[in-house]
């Protein structure tokens, strides 16, 4: 009897953790062109499990909800490993670019970054906020932080904290292992892709006060 009891304990316990594993991932929202979801084609309403691939074609792009007021937009020929929820590890931006309107990340320490994203030359680490990312080669990534508060690896030990209201712009670029860091305009994006983005899940931006 007691076997019996454990067994049931313990697949209660699987399925559980499968099901908390499935919510945490992501669904496309939106598709214009083509995109790929570990190799495989993908289309709206697909699921973006954990740690997968998805990568956009020319003129093209797509976006992933997750946790319903989270959105991500890949813009074309982007390739990005998704992973919301490992601040180990991270989500890892390849090719290409992001525009992000994070409103509901996991919990953790106050100040602590929820989410984190990687490029070949820098990390951001983020509370909660809306920002822009490009890979514009594997020694250069452009940022901006459209709105809120981020902590970029600029090669310190602490990394560099960030906060604004409306639009703070960087180049980051490494030479021969080293990072600097250079004040850029704003590019690539407008206040309306923010805004029509932020849209879609429901949220407005404030560009008086910065979100934390």
């Amino acid at each position: 009897m007691m076997a019996r009891v454990m067994f049931v304990v313990c697949a209660i316990a699987v399925l559980g953790g499968t099901a908390f594993a499935a919510n945490l991932g992501g669904e496309i929202g939106y598709l214009e062109g083509q995109a790929t979801i570990d190799g495989a084609p993908a289309t709206i309403g697909d699921v973006v499990p954990l740690g997968a691939t998805v990568t956009t074609g020319a003129r093209s792009q797509c976006e992933i909800i997750f946790r319903e007021k989270n959105i991500i937009r890949l813009g074309e020929s982007t390739a990005f490993v998704f992973h919301p929820f490992n601040l180990q590890n991270g989500s890892e931006l390849k090719t290409g670019s992001l525009t992000l309107v994070l409103k509901n990340l996991v919990g953790s320490a106050a100040g602590s970054p929820r989410f984190l994203v990687h490029t070949q030359t820098t990390t951001c680490g983020v509370r909660g906020t809306s920002f822009f990312m490009k890979v514009e080669d594997p020694n250069s990534t452009y940022v901006c932080l459209c709105n809120g508060a981020i902590t970029i690896d600029d090669g310190s030990q602490s990394g560099m904290e960030v906060v604004a209201a409306h639009h703070g712009s960087y180049w980051l670029k490494k030479k021969d292992g080293a990072i600097s860091v250079s004040k850029a305009p704003m590019l690539y994006h407008s206040d309306d892709d923010m805004e029509t983005l932020a849209g879609k899940i429901g949220v407005s931006i404030d560009w008086t006060v910065a979100d934390h």
